[in-house]
């Protein structure tokens, strides 16, 4: 007895010096993703800033990034269409925003988001804009799940500061009363503001709840300074202002996990590009002439570079021969690249016909002074894309790739399904080698 006693006590003695080990080799840091969207950056616009920078906080978690060098946004190539991309992983056809303006139908009423009463709305601030506000006007209007309903599925908390679409997220921050009021007064959002603001409330969420699963950085001011004063002010925005903020969120991120570098995905994205504003003075009457050209009771939304058509009886039109119509008018070919039938890769509520216009054309009243977007051109569809995932190889990938390609991309490395959303970048795909220029983290010349 007292021999199997001994004999039990030495087996027990073996278990419990083995288990600590058996459960450091088993145990593995919890991975995380960090989605960084710089709002309105085209492609080369951020491969110079990162090149003449200085961007040193960028840097700290690109430098061995896979940067896709033929990654496109979406049409229309606008804020509220493209984040639905990005944060659904499908096109405007299956997720239902088709662009910053849209007529619905079923209301009878033009949505518009950019509007100060749509801005309030979209942030849910239903003190501001009534009781429809709840929950955020855009996030109503999706039709597809959002990556971060798909990760709350799995158990997953998501962290999402000032971004327009935060549905399913477990920690929401939107921009509050005192950040949006002004808007009712008629003044314009102030980008360098709203993003010092975005920066101390993710910081104070991060400090107070810990990290998520899964956390979003919205930059708006590069989109705001660009439509204000062109393309090339969003470099040293970039410089200045960004990057120490991201920054100080790096820093944040360090101290409450300092292996942060080996667990955590990152990836940095723009919704879409922009192009410099030549003097067009047709564009100032496009509208005007636009609506003498169409039947009454038409409807039209505009979409910077582009405008959805909505006619009253649809049924009574024809509709091809109205599209071929419209830019051989007189007083729109100028401006009018050609016009279509919506088909069966639109949104179903996009217009009857969709209008387009010529490079360098766009409706006045949706941007701003200096540079603009929603076309269909290069300039407006190319963006940056760079993946920095531990342990992928990195370097330049010349894949063509959408921004609903993120999505997926994030689902697969923190290992939840998100059968809905497009397949994933191919980041463990080999990549062309670099060039010298990691070392500082450089870009090719």
């Amino acid at each position: 007895m007292i021999g199997a006693l001994r004999r039990l006590a030495q087996r027990a003695a073996l278990v419990a010096a083995f288990l600590p080990a058996s459960t450091a080799f088993s145990a593995q840091p919890a991975r995380r993703a960090v989605i960084i969207v710089v709002d309105g950056v085209r492609r080369d616009t951020f491969e110079q800033a990162y090149r003449d920078g200085p961007l040193p906080n960028f840097q700290r978690i690109f430098a061995q990034a896979t940067w896709f060098d033929n990654a496109s946004s979406v049409l229309p190539t606008v804020t509220m269409a493209a984040h639905a991309s990005i944060f659904t992983g499908t096109t405007p056809a299956r997720h239902g925003v088709p662009g910053n303006q849209w007529f619905d139908r079923s209301t009878g009423r033009i949505v518009d988001y950019m509007t100060p009463g749509g801005l309030i709305c979209i942030y849910g601030i239903i003190t501001l804009g009534g009781a429809g506000c709840s929950g955020g006007l855009a996030n109503g209007h999706l039709l597809v799940p959002t990556i971060y309903e798909a990760a709350a599925q799995a158990g997953m908390i998501s962290a999402v500061y000032f971004n327009q679409y935060w549905k399913g997220a477990a920690r929401a921050a939107p921009p509050g009363v005192a950040e949006l009021v002004g808007l009712l007064a008629g003044h314009p959002v102030d980008g360098r503001a709203f993003d010092s603001e975005m920066t101390g409330r993710a910081m104070s969420d991060l400090k107070s709840n810990g990290l998520p699963s899964l956390l979003t950085l919205y930059f708006m001011g590069t989109d705001t300074i660009a439509h204000q004063e062109g393309i090339a002010s969003q470099i040293p925005y970039l410089s200045a202002t960004v990057d120490p903020l991201l920054g100080r969120i790096l820093d944040t991120i360090e101290s409450l996990d300092p292996s942060w570098r080996k667990n955590t995905l990152f990836v940095l994205v723009s919704d879409h590009g922009r192009t410099d504003l030549p003097h067009h003075p047709e564009d100032l009457s496009l509208m005007t002439e636009l609506r003498a050209a169409l039947p009454p009771g038409t409807t039209i939304a505009e979409n910077g570079g582009m405008a959805y058509i909505y006619l009253d009886q649809p049924s009574l039109v024809d509709l091809p021969k109205l599209a071929a119509a419209l830019p051989q008018n007189a007083k729109l070919s100028s401006t009018v690249a050609g016009a279509r039938v919506r088909g069966a890769g639109d949104s179903p509520r996009a217009g009857d016909l969709i209008l387009t216009l010529k490079p360098g054309h766009y409706f006045p009243s949706a941007g701003g002074a200096g540079s603009d977007h929603g076309s269909v051109y290069s300039g407006d569809l190319n963006v940056p894309l760079l993946v920095a995932m531990p342990g992928a190889a990195g370097g330049h990938a010349d894949d063509a790739v959408s921004i609903t390609q993120v999505a997926r991309t994030i689902a697969q490395y923190l290992d939840f399904p998100m059968d809905s959303a497009d397949e994933a970048l191919p980041v463990r795909r080999a990549a062309r080698a670099r060039t010298g220029w990691h070392e500082g983290g450089r870009p090719p010349e």
